[in-house]
């Protein structure tokens, strides 16, 4: 993640191009952050830290999350902080329900335009997963799953289904942080079958194999949030969120 410093001097003395590069910047770098798990159901953001992490001043996070509540992806407690949804099993169930039905049309249609650099990418990151996992670097292992994905929903070159699949990643990515310790979830089986579909260019199997990777992890989530009971102090029964993590 590119890091640009911009002191408060600077910040209140920018152009507003200026100002709106880096609002733009931040934006990015936070929907980034949510789509490929990076950040979990039930965290609440700091606005000095995550200011710091990003290298600007707080205005531009703040305005960031606005939109992300504004878009659902983010929600607004009473006390005026913004935390990411905790999920329960009924959610999560819509969620990957319409994951499967969307992001298996984009993986049709990508399919049946696929091309050899399209292919190579795809191997590139899949090998990523599987150094990631084998060296235990789970925050990679989210990071190049994201892209492996978006790779093949970029290809299908849709304007109306990309923002769809976006708007779902937003509310679903925060959750797979939960899935890395399942055994045989990230085996990249299910990622072999999508390319060797893509390869053979058969479009049906290429969306089926996409569904049952889809699948895998979200039965694994909405089972886990089926099983949920009420403990510790962030607990609420039937959700997944930061006191899941162990």
């Amino acid at each position: 993640m590119t890091r640009t410093t911009l002191d408060e001097a600077d910040t209140k003395t920018a152009k507003p191009s200026v100002r709106g590069k880096v609002q733009d910047r931040v934006l990015t770098s936070l929907r980034y952050g949510l789509m490929s798990g990076l950040f979990v159901p039930g965290q609440v953001f700091s606005l000095r830290k995550l200011a710091s992490s990003l290298g600007t001043s707080p205005m531009p996070i703040r305005e960031s999350l606005s939109r992300l509540v504004a878009a659902n992806a983010l929600e607004e407690l009473p006390n005026r902080s913004v935390r990411v949804p905790r999920l329960n099993a009924t959610n999560l169930s819509q969620l990957f329900e319409m994951r499967t039905l969307i992001e298996g049309v984009a993986t049709r249609v990508a399919c049946e335009k696929a091309t050899d650099e399209l292919l190579d990418k795809l191997e590139r990151h899949n090998d990523s997963i599987i150094a990631a996992h084998s060296q235990g670097d789970m925050a990679e292992v989210l990071r190049a799953n994201q892209k492996f994905h978006f790779a093949i929903y970029r290809h299908a070159d849709s304007d109306i289904m990309m923002p769809l699949i976006e708007s779902l990643w937003l509310r679903s990515g925060p959750t797979m942080y939960y899935s890395l310790n399942s055994p045989g979830l990230w085996d990249a089986s299910s990622h072999m079958k999508i390319l060797e579909a893509m390869a053979a260019r058969t479009s049906e199997d290429a969306r089926a194999a996409m569904v049952e990777d889809i699948l895998k992890t979200g039965n694994y989530l909405i089972e886990k949030a089926s099983m949920r009971t009420s403990s510790g102090p962030f607990a609420e029964l039937g959700t997944l969120g930061v006191d899941d993590m162990t």
